[in-house]
């Protein structure tokens, strides 16, 4: 029998309030509209993200499975047996593109151990295009993914990632920014090293800053609480 497809789906990443239609590829509108699988992280955003992309999709007809960081093991099976008795299934993840510090990670790689086929579909990377738009070291990278919730931790993490070369690479939740951002600033060493602070990429308030740590500590930024990258040089 041949197995079905897992299709890597990528949504905005700026506000759902933003949403256009004309920023997503026909192509991906096309590969949606033949799915009715699908893994997601909170059924509630995906029903509605796909009622946007399509208002006639037919949501009553669409399996959806959670996948988050309680999902069973049991869960996942069921997935990969849709898969393997030949039906597609498309991912998608809160924000941007799915896979990367996301629950979706998993998925893949237990549709790698059963031969089954991943597409990634092209969509907005935060981690990309804060790099992209930084004028940091875009050769030589790392994504260090989030750094440790509590300060003590947080900081030892900084002082270590310090000592390395290349653009460091973190995310972090709207609600941490300014804690990890003072933190950032505080422990960096030497002073004429470089920190993008990426925020809202894509939305309306989008706001990309590289600046030496010695500019930082002058200016005294308070962070709004978007979606932020910060890159470290």
């Amino acid at each position: 029998m041949k197995k079905g497809k897992l299709y890597l789906i990528p949504v905005p990443i700026h506000s759902e309030d933003e949403f256009n239609s004309k920023f997503i590829p026909p192509y991906l509108t096309e590969t949606i509209n033949k799915l009715n699988i699908f893994a997601v992280e909170n059924i509630r955003t995906s029903r509605r993200f796909l009622r946007k992309i399509n208002p006639n999709f037919n949501i009553d007809q669409t399996t959806f499975h959670i996948i988050d960081k309680r999902t069973e093991d049991s869960e996942y099976s069921n997935i990969i047996n849709s898969l393997t008795k030949g039906y597609d299934v498309g991912v998608m993840s809160e924000s941007g593109c799915p896979g990367i510090a996301d629950p979706g990670q998993k998925l893949c790689k237990l549709a790698h151990d059963k031969n089954i086929i991943t597409k990634p579909l092209i969509g907005p990377s935060s981690i990309i295009l804060a790099l992209m738009a930084s004028g940091l070291n875009g050769q030589r990278f790392k994504f260090h993914g989030y750094l440790p919730i509590e300060k003590e931790n947080r900081i030892k993490e900084i002082k270590k990632i310090r000592q390395n070369t290349g653009a460091h690479i973190f995310i972090e939740t709207p609600y941490r920014n300014q804690k990890v951002y003072d933190d950032l600033v505080q422990n960096l060493k030497p002073d004429d090293r470089k920190l993008c602070v990426a925020s809202d990429l894509t939305g309306i308030n989008e706001s990309i800053s590289t600046k030496k740590i010695s500019e930082l500590k002058q200016d005294k930024i308070t962070l709004k609480k978007y979606p932020t990258i910060f890159i470290l040089e």
